[in-house]
C-alpha cells in the first residue's frame, strides 16, 4: 500500500473514531418520527451494527471501528444517526436532493453536493455513485448487478471499485436484506448487521421483560 493509501485511511479511521467516541451527543430519532415512517409504505427505516476497517500489510497494524446506526428514509431525504454503545446519538447526517449536511458530537458541522463528494472532501475515498437507500437494501441499477437469488434479490452488486454481498432470511422480512458486506479499493471494508427493518425487529436484540 502507498503512503498516500495509509495516510488516506488513517484519516478514515480517525474521522469515524471521532464521530463513536465522543462524550457528548446529537438528537436522535423520535418516537414521533418512527410512526410516522411506519405509516408511510414510501418511507422506512433500518437500524443495526456496522464495523469498518482496511486490511494492511503485517506490519502495519490498523484496528476497525465499529458502532450502531439508525437510518430513516423519508420522501424529502434522508437522516443517519450513529449510535454509541449507551444509546446516544453521537452524529447525524442529513441527506436531501441538494446536498449532504452532517454535525457531529463535537459540534463540528459540515456540507456537501451529495455522499460521494462528502467521502472524497473529508477522506479522499471513492463511494458507489448510487443512492445509499438504494445499495442499503439491495436496489441497484440494472447494468451494477452481478447475481440474484431464485426470488430476484440482488446477492452481488457493485461500482467505483466496490462490491456489495448481501445476505437474507429470517428474522429479516421479505426483500429486506439481513446483512450486507461490502470490499472497496485499498482494501477497505464494511460490514453491516441489520437488526431493524421498518418497525420490526430482530428478537435477540429486544431488551429482556
Amino acid at each position: 500500500m502507498s503512503q498516500c493509501s495509509f495516510i488516506r485511511y488513517g484519516l478514515l479511521m480517525g474521522l469515524v473514531s471521532l464521530l463513536l467516541g465522543a462524550c457528548a451527543h446529537v438528537p436522535g430519532p423520535t418516537q414521533a418520527q418512527a410512526s410516522m415512517v411506519s405509516a408511510d409504505a414510501h418511507q422506512w427505516q433500518l437500524g443495526g451494527r456496522f464495523a469498518a476497517g482496511q486490511r494492511l500489510p503485517a506490519d502495519r497494524a490498523a484496528e476497525p471501528v465499529a458502532g450502531r446506526f439508525a437510518w430513516q428514509h423519508q420522501s424529502l431525504g434522508d437522516t443517519l444517526w450513529l449510535i454509541g454503545p449507551l444509546g446516544n446519538a453521537l452524529a447525524r447526517v442529513d441527506i436531501s436532493p441538494t446536498g449532504v449536511r452532517w454535525q457531529d458530537a463535537a459540534g463540528q458541522r459540515g456540507e456537501s453536493p451529495n455522499l460521494r463528494a462528502l467521502g472524497e472532501s473529508l477522506v479522499g475515498v471513492t463511494l458507489p455513485d448510487v443512492a445509499a437507500d438504494a445499495w442499503l437494501r439491495g436496489r441497484w441499477p440494472v447494468p451494477d448487478i452481478q447475481a440474484r437469488d431464485a426470488a430476484g434479490q440482488v446477492l452481488k452488486a457493485g461500482a467505483a471499485g466496490w462490491l456489495f454481498e448481501y445476505r437474507y432470511g429470517s428474522p429479516a422480512p421479505d426483500a429486506w436484506p439481513l446483512a450486507i458486506e461490502g470490499a472497496g479499493p485499498d482494501g477497505l471494508w464494511l460490514r453491516i448487521a441489520l437488526t431493524e427493518w421498518n418497525g420490526v425487529s430482530d428478537p435477540a436484540e429486544r431488551p429482556a421483560p
